[in-house]
């Protein structure tokens, strides 16, 4: 493998170090009786990731589930029934949301297969591939990344897959970064995710921040556009 590739694929598999070795118990931070927001982390990482975009959305009066898998030993469809079933064990308010980032997002969407729990209102995608990942399909017989990534990592990259993935049946929004890099991509980017890759069918509003993926959660503008599309269904700004 050349040093380019290997640069690239770092880059693709960052964070994952903070894999966990198993996946733990579900965490509600909050007051009961707020609507409450169910946080999905990307790949590689852990909940640990969404840990300060929780932070802000409590500030602002949510309540928040932080929703823990290990897309190295669980597969996809496990993923998706942990999320299914934790929205119906820890919703506790009448309206919920969902907020995803990068595979987060194609959990989301797989959850609607078999539905969710009633009270689903809105969904805020950061930095979602919603479309094959031209990284995932770059990189889908390479062995590190076919070991880290598992189930979901091969998915990522099927057309076949993405054909039957429902587009959610609620209000959805969309965040794209386009802080991004030239070596793979010739368009706009966030280092992982085309900006056109994340575009979908249906989606209610659609902003770009300038930041990478990695951290595009982390930062205080995606907060701000979070909270303004959970509350009213728009994100501010042109």
């Amino acid at each position: 493998m050349s040093n380019i590739r290997r640069g690239i694929l770092g880059g693709v598999l960052s964070g994952t170090a903070l894999l966990s070795a198993a996946c733990v118990g579900v965490r509600a931070r909050g007051t009961v009786g707020k609507e409450t927001v169910f946080l999905v982390h990307g790949m590689g990482r852990t909940r640990a990731s969404m840990t300060l975009l929780a932070y802000r959305l409590r500030k602002a009066g949510f309540r928040t589930v932080n929703v823990p898998y290990n897309q190295t030993t669980e597969s996809l469809e496990e993923i998706t029934a942990r999320l299914r079933e934790t929205v119906a064990g820890q919703a506790g308010t009448a309206a919920y949301h969902l907020v995803g980032h990068s595979l987060g997002n194609v959990v989301i969407r797989n959850g609607f297969k078999a539905g969710y729990a009633p009270g689903l209102a809105r969904i805020v995608m950061l930095a979602p591939p919603n479309s094959p990942a031209r990284l995932a399909v770059k990189f889908r017989t390479v062995l590190p990344y076919r070991w880290v990534t598992g189930d979901s990592g091969q998915r990522l990259a099927a057309p076949d897959f993405y054909a039957l993935l429902p587009v959610p049946g609620v209000e959805f929004g969309v965040i794209a970064g386009d802080r991004g890099q030239r070596l793979t991509f010739d368009e706009p980017n966030d280092g992982v995710v085309a900006v056109s890759e994340t575009r979908l069918e249906g989606m209610k509003d659609f902003r770009v921040l300038h930041r990478t993926h990695t951290f595009l959660m982390n930062a205080p503008d995606t907060a701000a556009q979070c909270l303004a599309f959970l509350r009213t269904g728009r994100f501010v700004g042109e």
